[in-house]
């Protein structure tokens, strides 16, 4: 079957994700998380992109970037591919690392620009990284508060006023505001929460959200295997109804 084309952005703008393959771990060091955004970093000058924010977690990475005289496709397999080879030469291992196709959206105002820089930037602390988005080192949150050195400011900052203290003043609080954005792999499920509460519950063969919290780690996974398998949902709904983290839900 022939893959579904990618939607286009009027303007040029996407939020990008990259998973590992089976939700496998593909930043094992800090010095892989520098690694990639140095590639980030470097592609720009060679593809002629803007970078407008970022998070590289464990597992996976989001990107918000807009495209130059290169599209979207061609920026990510450039920087993949060379992540790839740099990954697998240092831990000695061959093959696959990210999943064969990223997931993208387009950005087409400023309002939905905003709405997914907040989002990304609280990544961290949905997942339990970290309990404030300005102590997490790998995200672009920081660039937009002190000096930026990867991600192109002026745009986004230009939307919360005129005057550069006031921006960033307006910025930080925009990005801490608590919120339920849902951008991208979020805003696809399939099944409300209520009914995925209830499946889960019959799945584990209990009563509340109590009970299920005190699963036992295998009775545990192979519930979440056995609700991962029937792509009704996304790992970002099975933690906010279940009560468990992110990670733990992406590593089944």
């Amino acid at each position: 079957m022939a893959r579904k084309a990618r939607v286009k952005s009027s303007t040029g703008i996407y939020h990008i994700i990259i998973r590992g393959l089976d939700m496998q771990t593909v930043f094992e060091e800090d010095e892989d998380k520098t690694a990639f955004l140095k590639l980030v970093h470097d592609y720009k000058a060679i593809c002629g992109y803007a970078v407008f924010g970022y998070v590289v977690m464990d597992h996976h990475v989001h990107l918000v970037i807009r495209e130059g005289q290169n599209t979207v496709s061609n920026i990510m397999k450039r920087i993949g591919v060379k992540y790839v080879a740099r990954y697998n030469a240092k831990y000695a291992r061959e093959g696959q690392l990210f999943h064969d196709r990223f997931k993208s959206e387009p950005i087409e105002s400023d309002d939905y620009l905003k709405t997914v820089l907040r989002y990304i930037h609280q990544e961290p602390v949905r997942t339990g990284a970290v309990t404030e988005i300005s102590r997490y080192p790998w995200s672009s949150f920081k660039e937009y508060i002190d000096t930026d050195s990867i991600v192109d400011t002026q745009k986004v900052l230009a939307i919360f006023g005129k005057e550069e203290a006031a921006q960033r003043i307006a910025f930080r609080k925009y990005m801490n505001e608590p919120s339920e954005d849902k951008c991208l792999e979020a805003c696809r499920e399939k099944i409300a929460d209520a009914d995925l509460l209830a499946l889960l519950l019959r799945l584990a063969r209990v009563k509340t959200v109590e009970e299920l919290k005190r699963l036992s780690k295998p009775d545990r996974n192979e519930m979440l295997r056995e609700v991962k398998s029937l792509d009704t949902t996304s790992t970002w709904q099975i933690a906010k109804v279940s009560g468990f983290s992110q990670s733990v839900v992406a590593k089944i």
